[in-house]
């Protein structure tokens, strides 16, 4: 990895995607799958199954996801390389647990001493692990993600134990589902050093899913970085930038994602991320900046899953997916 990739990792590190420039564990915020990148990054309500939803909100971890295992991978700017996994299983009196990594890997970075001259190389990543587990009451879902989160860079490294809590209501015979989610709830066990300060990038989340009735769409839409509702990021030395208005500033905490149910086995989806496209535009060009677009498709016992999402202008990256049910490829003999 050359110089201007250890800049796109201190980009990544600020908090580039939800201007939480702030925080530490911004990896935890990104999007886990396909699914979620083409829904437009943000998304912790959904009427359909998938086992990486749990990741987002664990009040979506569901029985009908038992046995089921899912990995995500993203390629990132440089020689970054995002991937997920996913898996759940029910036990008869316990319930449904989840277990889950996410894992991003920054490549190797070249060293410089204060001269410029080369002194070799070195790895960074951050990783967490993931346990799930829902309960229902009724129309309501509870759950809970215990994470433990790893940061490393040189010699240098931070962990951090987090809470995610979540709670849904799901209506009993439509497609329709509320939720409420606190993400990142914890706190820093270990500091890079004895003068950095970490910290989580704690959210407040509320999402909306529903689909009406004879029309072949479902509608996702999920306000998120509700603890701060004025943060936005803005530089009135810049004389290119104009100050955010209230509407502006209001959906910079509103993520809207469209499915297109062109079939059971078959979906198309659209995202628009308002945060995205407005800190990560250029001033004399938006271009697709916030957008995303992808689709899935079934096949037996898996199901693959691609999103393009765009989040400067510049260029975009492709999100990859595959989930399969284990119980159908371990009971049948043909899977294809």
């Amino acid at each position: 990895m050359k110089k201007p990739a250890v800049v796109i990792l201190l980009w990544i590190q600020a908090g580039f995607l939800f201007a939480q420039i702030d925080n530490s564990f911004q990896y935890l915020d990104l999007p886990i799958g396909a699914r979620v990148a083409g829904l437009g990054g943000v998304i912790n309500t959904s009427t359909d199954d998938d086992v990486n939803l749990f990741l987002s909100n664990p009040a979506l971890l569901d029985s009908a996801n038992d046995n089921h295992v899912s990995w995500s991978y993203l390629g990132f700017y440089a020689d970054v390389k995002y991937n997920t996994l996913a898996y759940a299983k029910t036990f008869k009196k316990a319930g449904t647990f989840g277990i889950g990594i996410q894992h991003l890997g920054y490549g190797s970075i070249d060293s410089y001493d204060a001269s410029g001259n080369s002194i070799g190389s070195f790895d960074a990543n951050e990783t967490a692990l993931v346990v799930s587990h829902s309960h229902q009451l009724s129309v309501f879902k509870l759950g809970m993600n215990l994470k433990y989160a790893y940061s490393g860079i040189y010699t240098y490294n931070s962990s951090a134990l987090a809470l995610d809590i979540g709670g849904a209501f799901i209506h009993p015979e439509k497609e329709f589902m509320v939720s409420v989610l606190f993400k990142n709830v914890g706190f820093v066990m270990s500091e890079y050093s004895d003068t950095s300060n970490s910290s989580l990038p704690t959210d407040l989340q509320v999402g909306l899913t529903f689909k009406p009735e004879h029309m072949p769409f479902r509608f996702s839409f999920t306000g998120h970085n509700l603890f701060d509702l004025n943060e936005t990021y803005y530089d009135e030395n810049l004389a290119s930038n104009e100050e955010p208005d209230v509407v502006d500033r209001i959906f910079r905490h509103i993520n809207i994602g469209t499915e297109i149910l062109l079939s059971r086995n078959f979906n198309i989806r659209l995202g628009y991320n308002h945060l995205v496209r407005k800190e990560l535009s250029l001033s004399e060009k938006s271009g697709l900046s916030g957008m995303s677009m992808g689709l899935m498709a079934r096949i037996k016992a898996f199901e693959l899953s691609y999103t393009f999402t765009t989040y400067h202008v510049d260029s975009g990256r492709s999100y990859f997916t595959l989930t399969s049910n284990l119980n159908r490829v371990f009971k049948k003999k043909s899977i294809i």
